[in-house]
This record gives C-alpha cells, structure tokens and sequence, in this order.
C-alpha cells in the first residue's frame, strides 16, 4: 500500500505539470528537458528516495514520451551527481554517503564564508534592512512559524550570494543548490532547529550591515557546521524524513 500511494504521488507530480490543451509554461520545453524536471523534482523532494530505481517506463508513460528524452535526462542527472547508472542493473537515484555530504558542506562553508566577506562590502544597506526587519518580524517564542522562517532564512543566502561581485564564485556556489535543496528536504523541520538557524540568520545580517566580512564569514562557516551536523544526526539516528528507508552509502 505504501508503494503504491508513492507511485501515486509521483504521477500526480507529473500529470499536473502536463501542458493542457490551451497550453502551459512546460509547453516551449523539449521532450528531454520535460523529463529532466519531472525526474529532477521527484529526486529533489524524495519522492524518489535515496538508491530507489528510477522506473524510466511510468515517466515515458505518464509524461507521453518516448524512451530516448527519459534517458537523456537520467544521463544528465547522472553527470549532476543525482542518478547512478550500473549497465544490465538499471537506473537508480544516487545513495547518500556520508562523506561526501561532509564534503559538500565543507566547500560551500568555504565558498560562501567567502562571498559573505565580499557581500559585506557590496550588499545595498537598504535591501540587508529590509531582509532584517523581515527576519525581526517572526515570533520566537510561542508557536513557531517554521515554514516561514525557513522560506526567509534562503533570503539570507541569496543576498550572499548575489552580491559577493564574483561571477565564479557565485557560479560554484549555485553549482551546488540542488545537493543542499535535497538535503534540507531530507532533514526533518524541527521548530527548534528552525529557530537556532532563524536566530544566525540574524546575526549573519547583522554583521553584513556592520560591513564586518570577517564576522559574517566566521558566521556562515559556524552556520553550515550546525547545518551539516544536524542532518548527519538525523540520518545515522533514523529520523530523517524519509524515515527508516534511507540508504547511506559509508
């Protein structure tokens, strides 16, 4: 029953991003590209999880394409790090291994501790303003609203990275936003975990204001430490979103 109301979300995934008879905003893309994103959001929001096989036949069927995009898109899902392709087993989404997960962290630390110092000299004070007074406005104790925390803590790293006045630095760092879009859906939403990070999203635009790169490098390296230790807990101690299922490459 479980795998059943799976598929069934997955299909419903897709059917509605099908262009309707009067068209849609999917209906100026190519076959592969449609297959690219219906794959690629089905990855990104577990739908389908860690090692699962990529049933390629239910995307030609339910996208109505034929099997030749379907696999141009797992090609490039592959070169992405997202699929794993083994010849004569089959197409799989790629596992999770714990290094490497470290490993990501480590360089978007490192990149975006970066681009946070350049940010500090060059973010317009009227924009960091307004991101903390928006910041400000959520309630920290009480009922938490986690959703919305959470959707304005990504404004904080946009602004980072928008504004650090490198091209390849910016080009790295979003080189690398599906892995961590996948890991923050992995990682169960705990209301204090949301708020710890609301609290040095906080600080981080604090120190952005104060033109202080050093501060708001330091900030961001101590940010994702927290980040990456908390999803690592949550994986090794089973409670992650995805629930028991999870494979974990070592």
């Amino acid at each position: 029953m479980h795998l059943m109301r799976r598929k069934s979300a997955r299909a419903h995934s897709r059917n509605s991003s099908k262009p309707s008879e009067s068209g849609s905003a999917t209906s100026g893309l190519s076959a592969k590209d449609r297959a690219y994103q219906a794959l690629k959001a089905d990855i990104l929001t577990n739908r389908l999880r860690p090692g699962d096989p990529v049933p390629v036949e239910e995307y030609v069927r339910d996208l109505r394409l034929s099997r030749t995009p379907v696999r141009e898109a797992a090609l490039q899902l592959q070169r992405e790090g997202l699929i794993d392709i083994h010849p004569r087993l089959g197409t799989f989404v790629s596992y999770l291994d714990l290094r490497k997960i470290r490993e990501m962290y480590r360089v978007r630390t490192l990149l975006e501790g970066e681009a946070a110092r350049e940010a500090a000299l060059r973010a317009p004070t009227e924009a960091l303003e307004e991101l903390r007074r928006d910041l400000a406005a959520f309630n920290q104790t009480g009922e938490i609203d986690v959703r919305g925390m959470s959707e304005t803590g990504k404004r904080v790293h946009q602004i980072i990275v928008g504004h650090c006045g490198n091209e390849v630095l910016r080009s790295m760092i979003l080189s690398m936003q599906d892995h961590f879009t996948r890991f923050r859906n992995l990682s169960i939403q705990l209301p204090e975990k949301v708020l710890s990070s609301h609290r040095e999203h906080l600080a981080i635009v604090d120190s952005l204001i104060a033109r202080d790169g050093d501060r708001a490098a330091a900030l961001i390296q101590e940010h994702f430490e927290h980040a990456c230790q908390f999803l690592l807990n949550s994986l090794l101690d089973g409670s992650a979103a995805t629930g028991a299922r999870l494979t974990i490459a070592s």
